[in-house]
C-alpha cells in the first residue's frame, strides 16, 4: 500500500515576524489544523444535535473497492463476473456478503448495505471529490467536505479540533471555500507505530505554565500590530482561530490523553489488528468518544487492476473484516454507535467482468457503501444491483443523496445554502434526498 502515514500535513507558516522564534517557544507548528473558525459558533448544549447523530467516522476506501467481492456477490453469475470469492450468511436472514468478509457477517445485525450507489465518474480524483462533497468538481471553485460543513455548522464538541483526518488528508477532504481554518487537524504519524506521538501535542521541554502564558500574551500585543494590515486574510483569521484553539489544547490533559492509544487494553488493541488501519479504527473511536465531532480514516489498496482476488483475500479482506467488525462492535459495546454515523465508502466500484489480466478496472455505474450507526437502521439492505452487477435494479442512490443522508443525521438541514467568499451560493445536497429506506 502507498501510504504516506509519517508525511508533514500542510506546509502552512505563521507570519514572518512571528516564524521567527515564537512557535519555537511554544512547540507549535501545524497552525492549519488546530484552527476552528471563530464565526463557527452553533454547536448545542453539550455537542448534541438535533439530529440523529452527534458525531461521524468516514472510513474511506481509496481506490474503489469491488462491490461484487465485498458486499454485493453474484453467485449465480458466469465465473467472468463473479470470480473465484462465493457468498457467506450472515447473522441476518436473507442477506450475504462476500465470503472473505465472515467476521463482518457477524455484525450485519449492526450495519446497512447500500447495494446502489450510482456516478457517471470513474476517475479517482473528480469519483473522490463527487462522493466526499456531493458536487462533482466545479472549475475554480472548491467546495466543502462532510467534515468541514459540520465543524462550521455545529462547531466543537470539546477542546479537540472538531474535524481530525488520522491520515494524510486529500484535498478533496478539505474546507475548500469555508476557508484553511476548518480544514481537518492531521495527527502526523502512524496509530500503529510503537512510539506513536501527536506532533506538537505536548510543551516542549522547559516550557512552564507561566512562561506559556506569557508567550500568549507577547504573542497578543504582537498580533494587535498587525489586525488592520489582515483584514479579511483567510491564512490570518486561521492561523489566529489555531492560537486560541491551541492554547485551549495544550492545557486540556483530557484532550491529550484522547490520543494515547496505551490507554487501552493490550487485547482489545490486538482484536482490532495492529496494523494501521486496525489502530485508526481504535483511535478514530477514542476521538468521537472524547468529543470530536467528525474524524476520517483512509485505508488504500483497492484499486486492483491485475490479480485481484489474491490481493483481496491475502492481503485488503482479512485486514478490514478484522478491524472493522471489532470497531462497530466496540462502539457498540461502549454506547457510542447510538449517536455516532458510520460511513464506509470509496470513490466508485469495479467492473463486474474481470479483465485480461486477472483484475477490475472502475466502474461507477453501480457499487455499495456501508452506513451504521447514528440513526441507521441496522439489518438492513439498500437497493440492488442487477444480476450481473452492472447497473442499479432498484431504488438508485446519487452521491447527492449520501450528501443529505449524512447531513440529515447530523441534525444539518441539507437543504439549506452556504456562501462562498464571493458571494455564491451552493445548496448543501442539491437535488438530493436522504436514504430514508436506510434511517431507522
Amino acid at each position: 500500500m502507498d501510504y504516506n502515514w509519517l508525511s508533514d500535513c500542510e506546509k502552512f507558516h505563521r507570519r514572518d515576524v512571528l516564524k521567527v522564534g515564537m512557535l519555537g517557544m511554544l512547540g507549535l507548528t501545524m497552525p492549519k489544523y488546530y484552527a476552528l473558525a471563530d464565526e463557527a459558533k452553533k454547536a448545542a448544549p453539550m455537542g448534541k444535535t438535533n439530529g440523529t447523530a452527534d458525531s461521524a467516522i468516514l472510513i474511506w476506501l481509496a481506490g474503489g473497492p469491488s462491490h461484487i467481492d465485498t458486499f454485493d456477490p453474484k453467485p449465480d453469475a458466469a465465473v467472468e463476473i463473479r470470480g473465484t470469492f462465493g457468498a457467506a450468511e450472515t447473522n441476518v436472514s436473507g442477506i450475504r456478503i462476500g465470503e472473505h468478509l465472515p467476521r463482518i457477517g457477524k455484525v450485519m445485525d449492526k450495519i446497512c448495505l447500500v447495494r446502489s450507489v450510482t456516478s457517471p465518474t470513474g476517475a479517482h480524483e473528480i469519483g473522490t471529490h463527487y462522493m466526499l462533497t456531493g458536487f462533482l468538481p466545479l472549475p475554480g471553485f472548491a467546495v466543502p467536505s462532510y467534515g468541514a460543513v459540520a465543524s462550521s455548522l455545529l462547531g466543537p464538541r470539546s477542546a479537540l479540533p472538531p474535524y481530525i483526518s488520522i491520515q494524510q488528508p486529500s484535498d478533496e477532504m478539505g474546507a475548500g471555500f469555508l476557508g484553511a481554518a476548518l480544514n481537518p487537524f492531521c495527527p502526523g504519524a502512524d496509530p500503529a507505530s510503537g512510539n506513536f506521538k501527536v506532533r506538537d501535542l505536548d510543551m516542549p521541554g522547559g516550557m512552564t505554565v507561566e512562561k506559556f502564558d506569557r508567550r500568549k500574551a507577547l504573542r497578543d500585543v504582537v498580533d494587535g500590530a498587525f489586525k488592520e494590515h489582515e483584514k479579511g486574510s483567510d491564512r490570518a483569521r486561521a492561523v489566529d482561530s489555531f492560537y486560541n484553539r491551541a492554547y485551549t489544547l495544550l492545557s486540556s490533559s483530557e484532550a491529550r490523553a484522547a490520543f494515547d492509544l496505551t490507554k487501552e487494553k493490550e487485547d482489545l488493541r490486538n482484536a482490532y489488528g495492529r496494523n494501521t488501519f486496525g489502530q485508526s479504527l481504535l483511535l478514530s473511536r477514542r476521538l468521537v468518544e472524547a468529543g470530536v465531532r467528525f474524524s476520517t480514516v483512509t485505508v488504500g489498496g483497492w484499486d486492483n487492476h491485475t490479480a485481484i482476488h489474491n490481493a483481496l483475500r491475502y492481503g485488503m479482506l482479512p485486514n478490514f473484516d478484522q478491524s472493522f467488525s471489532t470497531f462497530i462492535s466496540d462502539m457498540d459495546s461502549k454506547g457510542l454507535l447510538k449517536r455516532t454515523m458510520v460511513i464506509v465508502m470509496g470513490e466508485f466500484g469495479r467492473t463486474p467482468i474481470i479483465n485480461k489480466d486477472g483484475g477490475r478496472d472502475h466502474y461507477p455505474r453501480v457499487f455499495s457503501m456501508v452506513l451504521a450507526g447514528g440513526g441507521i437502521k441496522g439489518g438492513t439492505v439498500v437497493g440492488s444491483s442487477d444480476a450481473r452487477g452492472m447497473e442499479p435494479a432498484s431504488d438508485p442512490v446519487r452521491p447527492e443523496d449520501i450528501a443529505a443522508t449524512i447531513y440529515q443525521c447530523l441534525g444539518i438541514d441539507y437543504t439549506q445554502s452556504i456562501s462562498s467568499p464571493e458571494g455564491v451560493r451552493v445548496t448543501l445536497a442539491r437535488g438530493g434526498s436522504p436514504i430514508r429506506k436506510a434511517l431507522a
